[in-house]
């Protein structure tokens, strides 16, 4: 595991198809096939995961008017479960694109499955978006992925070139607080960071700064911390049961199988367990914060 921001940094292509080659199958067998997070509402029963997330995607289709949508784009789109749900739902186009081939291999199966023939998957990375041949999209969404890039601002400058104007942009990112004491960052953040391969986090504010410096009018944000609650308290559960289970070292095994280097696979995926539990101390502190941002393409 890279050591430091800087070396996460610099070879953050290299740790996503890593990191994602490894643990993909893990999170399927454990978590489901969507890798964001669901919004609960007050008085949800926090044990129903599968109804809040419907309630979350719809949500998020409503806010980039995907029902009128020509050409809409998902940027890590993973293994495509989102944007196959948007794909049969939108009159026009779904493309995703995802710099993993392990997540991309379950996307394109996902297509053969469904046989939708308005459903795209390319292998592309984010920072260079504004390379992605075709006509404009009417609306782009980023859910839980941004984080792993090394320059956000650079990345939604990319993004911005590939939207029309008026085109909605939804971005939903984990981020970290505008003050933090050094043993904070050192304890909890800097660890959590590590274990998922993520260079460093953005505030709220220098998201709100880099929507504006990139061509974007920023049209909503929301802290959804504490609506995410009850996902962080899930996933330590989650955790908790797959350690128990004899099934995960077979997963493990599989995983460093398909990949060059099985050690650092195996490292990868283990590694995970330590990001839940951090997860879910550093999201208890206030050092994690889920946040929304909706953008209108200018």
């Amino acid at each position: 595991m890279l050591a430091t921001a800087a070396e996460r940094r610099d070879n953050y292509i290299d740790n996503m198809r890593s990191l994602f080659g490894a643990v993909a199958d893990l999170y399927y067998a454990n978590w489901g096939e969507f890798f964001h997070l669901a919004i609960f509402n007050d008085g949800d029963d926090p044990r129903d995961f599968d109804a809040a997330l419907e309630r979350t995607h719809q949500r998020y289709f409503n806010a980039i008017q995907g029902a009128s949508a020509k050409r809409i784009l998902e940027l890590g789109s993973g293994g495509g479960a989102f944007s196959e749900w948007m794909a049969q739902r939108a009159p026009g186009q779904v493309v995703g694109v995802d710099i993993s081939p392990a997540q991309l291999a379950h996307a394109r199966e996902r297509v053969k499955r469904g046989k939708l023939s308005n459903l795209h998957f390319f292998e592309h990375d984010i920072m260079r978006i504004g390379d992605l041949r075709g006509e404009p999209f009417d609306a782009a969404v980023c859910l839980d992925t941004a984080c792993y890039l090394p320059d956000k601002r650079a990345a939604l400058k990319e993004i911005s070139t590939q939207l029309r104007g008026g085109a909605k942009f939804l971005l939903v990112d984990w981020c970290r607080p505008e003050q933090m004491t050094p043993l904070q960052q050192q304890m909890i953040l800097e660890p959590f960071c590590r274990y998922w391969c993520i260079p460093a986090m953005e505030t709220v504010d220098s998201y709100r700064r880099a929507f504006k410096a990139t061509g974007f009018r920023l049209l909503e944000l929301n802290n959804l911390s504490a609506r995410v609650a009850p996902n962080w308290e899930r996933g330590y559960c989650l955790a908790q049961r797959a350690l128990a289970d004899r099934g995960t070292e077979q997963l493990l095994t599989i995983g460093a199988s398909t990949l060059r280097d099985g050690s650092r696979a195996v490292k990868l995926a283990k590694d995970q367990f330590y990001a839940a539990i951090f997860a879910k101390v550093a999201a208890d502190a206030g050092l994690l914060k889920y946040v929304l941002f909706l953008g209108e393409r200018l």
